[in-house]
């Protein structure tokens, strides 16, 4: 998908799912005050649009400074992948805590900015080793929506769990920015 930084789909993928972890565990809690189908779809619609959107902005931002800055600042990007792994992490280690009874649309966008911001910095560290591309943006939204979906299918199941769910996703994007951090050599 994108060969000049070494980021394949798989890559992609792997990113996506780092950041979906978010969306996932969102789901769940609202997934235990068992809300009515409409909302969990329009949830994860909005989640998924939000990954993508936040994703493809930091992207174009993370490339308009890469383009401003000099060359060794594309040795920040695996640096700034591996810092957000890390807080997503420490927020795990925390222990997140259930929001249920999530309602409304407000709500919904609130949430879906707030699951989202991992994404616009993971963007703005693609951007930085110029990786400006249409298609992560999508698969990391579609991913999102997904990962969303079976938030909400588990519901209690992975709200239980939601800690170890952010070790997990945080883990993700330590071990890509490792990968890309060699590709860039």
């Amino acid at each position: 998908m994108v060969e000049e930084v070494g980021l394949g789909l798989w890559e992609v993928v792997g990113i996506a799912i780092g950041l979906g972890v978010d969306c996932l565990v969102a789901s769940a809690c609202m997934g235990c005050s068992n809300p009515r189908r409409s909302t969990i779809f329009v949830t994860c619609l909005a989640f998924g649009l939000f990954q993508f959107g936040m994703a493809a902005a930091g992207m174009v931002g993370g490339r308009s400074l890469e383009t401003l800055l000099s060359s060794p600042v594309r040795l920040v990007a695996p640096l700034l992948l591996a810092v957000i792994g890390v807080l997503m992490i420490t927020k795990g280690l925390r222990g997140a805590e259930p929001s249920s009874g999530l309602v409304g649309l407000v709500a919904i966008v609130g949430a879906s900015i707030g699951v989202s911001l991992d994404a616009l910095g993971a963007g703005v560290a693609l951007g930085l080793v110029d990786v400006v591309s249409l298609p992560a943006a999508v698969v990391i939204g579609l991913v999102a929506s997904a990962m969303s979906a079976i938030g909400f299918a588990g519901g209690k199941m992975l709200a239980r769990h939601a800690a170890l769910a952010e070790d997990i996703g945080g883990g993700f994007l330590i071990v890509l920015a490792v990968v890309m951090a060699f590709s860039l050599r």
